[in-house]
């Protein structure tokens, strides 16, 4: 992990002595190292335990833009990361796609996009763009996926009082994401979502609804709905199902004085499907600016409800029902998303103008009858409460 850290870096420097910019080509980059420490032993929580980590969120994204002319660009990002504790955070190709401009009032992507489930889903991974060293994870780490293939147009209008946008996109994607345990190919058709924003003054209010068809990948489950069958346990069977459509609803809000801020956002998402529960999440940022030091205190909460199965297997018959019962109710459990409490103190210094380093302390409160994000071995009285600390550099060039 240390060389691919220093890789990282090595790359870093090489190419800041590239030309970064001309009339029709420009080379910009981010990079982040961030070191984490739980307080807790033989606990791992979205990959640091009580040994000093530097892999989970290090990264480097490098975008290259070229402008054809005045209507027309295409845009390219890849991100290299250390390590990987989720299936939706691989290295890769982010975004690859054509930028037409019809009119200073309207904007038109096509090709492999960000998906803008969330306020901050275009820069997500640029640590140098919000105060926090990773943005709170009850929102942004949820099984959603990151990009999507599609078209996505912007319309902006405004007046001297305020301004106004209003973004549509549709597209599909497929790929890999984590639900619980369970580690899934996806396909998702059919993907609309509309967006509107209103900027007055000192204050940003974003509102957000997204539907999309969803197909799962998982033979396991697949092959239990097909033995709930062969038993004739049709609606148990029935309630297993991988595909169906998917909403989420968003809501967001941004306010900053230069000298005091605010933030906070709220998701919610719902399924057809019954083995993923409804997940409701949120969190409140309240900040000061003493430049260069900023400092902030968030409060994030994740909150699950998950679907009533339908068990229509006697139990006590014989063993093989037992044990077909046990593995039914078993997918509602363990597929069931984390709930999870945290508060997070944290400080930034901008170094420089394109420099911070910043620490925070996060505790953390996690839901008894699940694993709050947490690894946990079996032989554990683990309460799901415990805190963990995190230093980080964040770099834009």
């Amino acid at each position: 992990m240390r060389n691919k850290i220093f890789q990282i870096f090595v790359l870093i420097v090489g190419l800041h002595h590239l030309p970064a910019k001309s009339d029709e080509f420009d080379f910009s980059g981010y990079a982040r190292v961030i070191g984490g420490y739980l307080d807790e032993r033989d606990v791992e929580y979205r990959g640091y335990d009580d040994t000093l980590n530097f892999s989970p969120s290090s990264l480097i994204g490098l975008q290259a833009e070229y402008q054809f002319n005045k209507n027309w660009s295409v845009t390219a990002q890849g991100v290299l990361r250390s390590d990987s504790t989720t299936v939706s955070g691989e290295s890769g190709l982010e975004w690859l796609y054509l930028t037409y401009t019809p009119t200073t009032n309207l904007q038109i992507k096509v090709g492999k996009l960000r998906t803008p489930f969330f306020t901050m889903s275009d820069f997500s991974d640029v640590g140098f763009a919000y105060p926090w060293i990773n943005p709170p994870q009850q929102v942004y780490d949820t099984y959603l996926f990151k990009t999507f293939n599609g078209i996505d147009a912007i319309y902006k209008f405004g007046s001297d009082d305020f301004d106004i946008s209003i973004e549509g996109y549709y597209g599909e994607e497929s790929g890999s994401i984590g639900i619980g345990p369970f580690k899934t190919g996806f396909e998702v058709d059919n993907l609309v979502g509309v967006i509107g924003k209103l900027n007055i003054e000192n204050i940003e209010f974003r509102a957000s609804r997204y539907n999309g068809n969803i197909a799962l990948d998982l033979k396991s489950i697949n092959q239990l709905q097909d033995t709930l069958e062969n038993f004739n346990f049709s609606l148990s069977a029935a309630s297993l199902t991988t595909q169906g459509s998917a909403h989420a609803d968003q809501l967001g809000v941004i306010y900053d004085n230069l000298d005091y801020f605010f933030r906070g956002e709220w998701v919610k998402i719902k399924t057809q499907l019954d083995i993923i529960p409804i997940i409701q999440s949120y969190y409140l940022t309240v900040g000061y600016n003493d430049a260069p030091f900023t400092y902030h205190l968030t409060f994030a909460d994740s909150d699950v409800e998950i679907n009533a199965n339908q068990n229509e297997i006697p139990v006590g018959v014989s063993v093989e029902l037992d044990q077909l019962a046990q593995a039914y109710n078993s997918v509602f459990s363990e597929s069931a998303p984390d709930s999870l409490k945290t508060w997070t103190l944290g400080i930034r210094w901008d170094v420089l103008p394109n420099l911070a380093l910043k620490a925070e302390v996060s505790a953390l409160e996690g839901d008894e009858v699940n694993n709050s994000f947490f690894v946990i071995p079996e032989d554990t009285n683990f309460n799901r409460k415990t805190n963990l600390y995190l230093i980080g550099l964040d770099w834009v060039f």
